[in-house]
């Protein structure tokens, strides 16, 4: 079964330096948006329609969607993994 890229990012690309990076974003958005680019995986967060997506950057058409709340919540779980 194939997994999510946010899946795929949270087990095999976020390590300590890329989840402060996004926390501390998160945090300090209001409005508009903020676009990481990091080795297999960006990222994009929406504060004006409060969501996080990620995208594979090696197949396009692969994308998960999740609220921003709820992608915070991932990324503080998956500290110290």
């Amino acid at each position: 079964m194939l997994r999510s890229p946010l899946d795929e990012f949270l087990s095999g690309e976020l390590n300590d330096y890329i989840r402060t990076q996004i926390l501390t974003a998160i945090e300090r958005m209001q409005t508009g948006k903020r676009y990481f680019t990091y080795n297999a995986f960006n990222v994009l967060l929406d504060a004006d329609t409060a969501t996080a997506t990620v995208e594979d950057e090696f197949s396009i058409d692969r994308q998960s969607t999740v609220s921003l709340h709820e992608f915070q919540k991932l990324l503080r779980d998956a500290e110290g993994l």
